[in-house]
């Protein structure tokens, strides 16, 4: 052993602490930032040399790694909370702004314009011969009308917020699945099958995982290359360096444009239970799609149920022409067949069709019978149009598809009773409104022009209320059409769904948030740099320093009192 031995002691110290400085330098630099793991110097001895037998002297100290401070099954249960934390955090500010569509919190809502319309019908059914009652009733159900296409274009246009929010959360995630795959090839470059690791790139690769679990919920499986795989559910989106890609998919199934995200590479369906995407699509397909089908289907029940029990009525006027409101998709076919293309499906029954002489006041009345359940010919368009020409003093027509029945002089006039068929409301013949649902709902034009031609009565008479009070008793009475449920019932069923499911989502949204929290602040006491810690690791590193400096000064100076001697 000679003195280059001690010199070279001093020399390993000097440049291991030298490096342990730089790492604990580098923790400081990066204190402040969230997604850096801290980093520790892990020192060694060297081998020993045999000085003599029996005797081994020290050959001083080496960097022997500088390890990351992870714990990769944490990471992976942050990675999870995040992505519960924002899929919920996501769901529970949507379903928010649904509640502010139904606007319940105010007089401004359905409810209440429901409430008023029936109001007015009732109203009305105490005096039928009141112009006056018979224009409010007319204006309410314009309000109804509007409230209706009102709350479905908010749903519409809030679908279209999420489908744009969605295509631009899709290309980031594939854009941060693409920087993984990028990033897991240059560590393998880096590391090179060294055993050591490329902290500062497996560091920036957690950063973007954290930021695509934001995304979607997603687990990684770590190869012994370094290379980590991303799966998605059970299927992979990132193998090694390839990553097979996200998109969006929009297509129209059964007249419902629906939105799939898509794997890029096989166009397979990518199934998400969290993260925001995964609470996009959960919006759009759970909330705001079978939000519009549910006020699609309750104004449909509306204007069916209510236009059957006015066709079977009658004004203070009769009609001089009647225009149908509704087309018939084949002339020829049975009104019940689907190739008639109606939104509402008529029954087998009859209506009666009373004719007035206005000079005479003479009227005369004519069952016309609808056959689409018994033997014998199915009644279709034309051969109903065919029944009300040959009625004497009326002429019927087919238009483009839509029935049009005139009086044949001016002092005719007609009217409609005893609808039991249900096919002059499916037509749109003496109906109040027209439309199919809550889209193109509206009160007929033929009564906002004339409201003495809305039916009250259920004979003729002035003061006969009988439709009226059939139609103000509608809004509490069960429908088959919504299930047995009425229509006051199944709106306020709709409405105290969101509400149920806005106020879990918050709950569900702080639960996830603590947890998101609470798993963080685990991987910061192990992850997290602690100025204090390394300010101990600073001045410890800084002695060995000093020390190993003044041992290679010391064997400088009996060097040179060796070399003096010579």
């Amino acid at each position: 052993m000679s003195l280059m031995g001690a010199l070279n002691v001093g020399k390993s110290a000097l440049t291991t602490y030298q490096a342990a400085l730089q790492v604990t330098g580098n923790n400081i630099a990066n204190a402040g930032n969230p997604d850096y793991t801290r980093q520790v110097a892990s020192t060694a001895t060297n081998k020993d040399q045999q000085y003599q037998r029996g005797i081994f002297l020290g050959t001083g100290v080496n960097l022997a790694s500088v390890q990351r401070q992870i714990d990769e099954a944490l990471e992976s249960r942050v990675r999870s909370s995040i992505s519960n934390s924002e899929g919920s955090d996501t769901l529970q500010q949507w379903l928010g702004r649904i509640e502010s569509v139904y606007n319940e919190l105010s007089d401004q809502d359905l409810s209440t314009q429901l409430s008023q319309f029936f109001n007015a019908w009732s109203n009305l059914a105490n005096k039928p011969q009141d112009s006056g009652l018979r224009q409010v009733v007319t204006q309410t159900g314009q309000a109804v009308a509007s409230w209706f296409q009102s709350i479905r274009t908010d749903f519409t246009n809030l679908q279209t917020d999420v489908d744009q929010r969605l295509a631009a959360r899709a290309k980031d995630a594939d854009h941060l699945a693409q920087q993984i795959a990028d990033l897991n090839q240059q560590i393998v470059i880096s590391e090179g099958g060294s055993g050591g690791q490329a902290n500062g790139l497996r560091d920036q690769r957690d950063q973007i995982l954290k930021q695509l679990s934001e995304l979607m919920d997603i687990r990684t499986v770590e190869e012994s290359s370094g290379l980590v795989n991303v799966y998605v559910g059970s299927q992979p989106l990132v193998m090694g360096t390839t990553n097979r890609g996200v998109d969006l998919r929009q297509e129209t199934i059964n007249g419902q444009l629906k939105t799939s995200v898509i794997f890029k590479a096989d166009k397979g369906t990518i199934q998400l239970t969290s993260g925001e995407i995964g609470a996009l699509n959960q919006v759009r397909s759970d909330y705001l799609q079978t939000g519009i089908e549910q006020i699609d289907q309750l104004a449909a029940g509306l204007i069916n149920e209510l236009n059957k029990l006015h066709t079977s009525g009658q004004g203070l006027a009769g009609f001089s022409s009647a225009q149908a409101t509704s087309v018939v998709g084949d002339a020829t076919v049975s009104l019940a067949d689907p190739a008639a293309d109606l939104d509402f499906v008529p029954a087998n029954g009859s209506f009666v069709v009373h004719v007035k002489n206005k000079v005479t006041g003479q009227t005369s009345s004519t069952m016309v019978k609808v056959n689409l359940g018994g033997s014998g010919a199915q009644t279709s368009l034309n051969s109903l149009t065919a029944d009300l020409d040959a009625i004497d003093n009326l002429s019927a027509t087919v238009v483009g598809g839509q029935l049009k029945i005139s009086a044949d002089s001016a002092n005719v006039e007609f009217s409609f009773s005893q609808d039991t068929s249900g096919a002059l409301a499916a037509l749109g013949i003496n109906t109040f409104f027209s439309g199919s649902n809550a889209r193109d709902i509206q009160v007929n034009t033929a009564l906002v022009n004339s409201p003495n031609l809305l039916a009250a009565s259920a004979t003729g008479e002035t003061g006969d209320n009988q439709v009226a009070r059939m139609i103000a008793q509608l809004e509490a009475k069960p429908l088959t059409s919504l299930g047995g449920a009425s229509l006051s019932d199944k709106y306020q069923a709709m409405v105290n769904g969101t509400a149920v499911a806005a106020a879990a989502a918050r709950t569900n949204a702080d639960a996830a948030t603590t947890v998101a929290q609470t798993l963080q602040a685990q991987r910061e006491a192990l992850s997290g740099v602690s100025l204090d810690e390394e300010a101990i690791n600073l001045i410890r590193q800084q002695r060995a320093f000093q020390g190993a400096a003044r041992l290679v000064s010391a064997v400088d100076e009996m060097m040179k009192t060796i070399l003096a001697m010579v």
